[in-house]
């Protein structure tokens, strides 16, 4: 009797073991939806470069330089011819009101959607990374940065009339920056750095793991969860930063 409980005490444990891992190796499912109309339209003629994503739209940038304003349902509903050549990122303010552009052939735009342009320059290099401050639509928040060899701040003056200063440069290409609040985190080929646009100071420095990973093919991708907590992904590694403000 000893031997038969023992039997059904392992057969259950094994059974148990099996649909474990079973449940183990089902992969989560996540219900999505393709984009579709003028998504598929657009994609005929010419391939998406990047996207921004609001609440009230999408914003498609593709390599022969325009940038689409679509619905959730993939309908267009704006279209600007911004360059010839690809469109390296696109910005949105909260209100998605205001919109920032950059492309390869150096060109950076910041111009509101409703209200004409606010912003239009073009540089020397190309031009991989634009970000406008999430309030630009305030008169007190006219500011955005833009990175290619060294990390811009330009800001508008009370005479309506732009002005940059230079953030960061020496280490390699600005290759990401994402701004909340009033904290702008950047990644170049050396790490991650967060400035704080009250105070004009650079308050933290969060190096690179790994650094035999090329910055080109293992880019940065950085996330603010809310405005004290920021997601560094990089390569194999992912850290959580948080600020004490």
């Amino acid at each position: 009797m000893a031997e038969a409980g023992e039997q059904e005490t392992v057969s259950l444990e094994e059974s148990t073991d099996e649909s474990e891992e079973e449940e183990s190796e089902e992969e989560p499912k996540l219900k999505y939806e393709r984009l579709s109309n003028g998504v598929t339209e657009i994609l005929q003629k010419d391939a998406a470069s990047c996207m921004t994503v609001h609440d009230k739209f999408l914003a498609l940038g593709t390599h022969y330089g325009k940038v689409y304003l679509l619905d959730v349902q993939g309908n267009i509903t704006q279209k600007f011819d911004i360059s010839p050549v690809k469109i390296n990122q696109i910005s949105l303010d909260e209100s998605g009101e205001h919109m920032g552009v950059c492309s390869e052939d150096g060109k950076v735009q910041v111009f509101g959607l409703y209200f004409g342009e606010e912003f239009h320059e073009t540089f020397d290099c190309p031009i991989k990374i634009v970000a406008v401050h999430p309030h630009f639509v305030r008169s007190s928040c006219k500011q955005f940065v833009t990175g290619g060899k060294k990390l811009l701040l330009f800001e508008r003056s009370w005479m309506s009339r732009w002005k940059s200063s230079v953030l960061h440069e020496g280490e390699g290409n600005i290759r990401s920056v994402k701004w909340r609040g009033h904290l702008i985190a950047w990644a170049n080929n050396m790490g991650v750095k967060i400035f704080d646009i009250t105070t004009k100071q650079r308050i933290t420095n969060v190096p690179r793991d790994d650094i035999s990973l090329r910055p080109d093919m293992y880019p940065c991708s950085l996330c603010w969860k809310d405005s004290v907590t920021l997601i560094i992904g990089w390569g194999t590694s992912v850290k959580v930063v948080w600020f004490v403000l």
